[in-house]
């Protein structure tokens, strides 16, 4: 897969998929310094004049890039470009798109406006089938997730949650399950989060607030020792995906894979056709 950061929030999170040999990362943003893979844009003082004045990289940072591509940004200014990229990426690529909610309360009028734009603008995108995938996170929901950080490393904690978790739900996809209830996606719900799911509570843990969801996929990172020893295992996954469903039409399903951990992680994707509501964060 090839992971393309744009702006600030989009590049550290690219950045973390570094550490995985399976990406291709590109980062593309103002101020960065030069290296394989980083295009450095001139700074504009106008969402606008970001995506005006984008230069046609198709020759250059994506000569090369096909295949399945994930486009990760926020609303940032630099996000302006954001359609002018997808438009240089559409004949080459199948495209999705993960975009990060910021705190509503703490945005300027620009960014709010920015952010409405891109939000709704890569939801309608989605619906159509220009992008293979949405997926939506929030930083609210994050922070609550992972707790109590050092300033320091508050946005590190974040943007490597997000990395590994997609980075595991790509894994499993392409892996053999030791067991697997998976039906083909609902072609229509394109518009997704991901999640945690504590394997003992069965507390889930979403990174966005997704309203209507048609269908929910469940990833069980099962140790080898539990798998071999637990005769009630599949009755407890069961019972976990079954209470799980939020609507009575929600369609729910889970694939069992063997892992070398200490312990159980569940992860999940929950995906809706429906258009998603930009209200502020509390």
């Amino acid at each position: 897969m090839n992971i393309i950061g744009l702006g600030q929030a989009g590049c550290n999170i690219a950045e973390c998929f570094k550490q995985y040999s399976q990406y291709k990362v590109i980062k593309i943003d103002t101020g960065l310094k030069k290296g394989k893979g980083v295009y450095a844009l001139e700074h504009q003082d106008k969402p606008e004049d970001y995506e005006n004045k984008f230069p046609n990289l198709k020759r250059a940072l994506l000569k090369g890039v096909n295949g399945q591509t994930l486009l990760i940004t926020s609303c940032g200014f630099v996000s302006g470009a954001s359609l002018h990229l997808l438009e240089q990426l559409k004949n080459k690529c199948q495209i999705s798109v993960l975009y990060i909610k910021p705190d509503g309360s703490n945005l300027s009028k620009e960014k709010s406006l920015q952010d409405n734009l891109i939000f709704n603008v890569m939801q309608e995108y989605a619906r159509s089938g220009v992008l293979e995938r949405l997926y939506i996170v929030d930083n609210v929901k994050l922070s609550d997730i992972v707790g109590d950080t050092p300033v320091r490393e508050y946005y590190n904690k974040i943007n490597e949650l997000i990395s590994s978790t997609l980075h595991m739900i790509n894994v499993f996809e392409n892996s053999k399950a030791v067991m697997n209830t998976f039906s083909k996606p609902i072609d229509v719900a394109r518009i997704s989060t991901l999640g945690l799911v504590d394997y003992e509570t069965e507390e889930e843990k979403m990174f966005f607030g997704l309203d209507r969801p048609r269908e929910k996929r469940y990833y069980y990172a099962i140790p080898e020792d539990i798998l071999e020893s637990d005769g009630t295992l599949v009755k407890k996954v069961k019972k976990q995906v079954k209470n799980n469903v939020e609507r009575d039409t929600m369609k729910s399903s889970y694939q069992i894979h063997s892992t070398n951990y200490d312990k159980p992680y569940v992860y999940f994707v929950s995906n809706s056709s429906f258009i998603q509501k930009n209200e502020k964060s509390a």
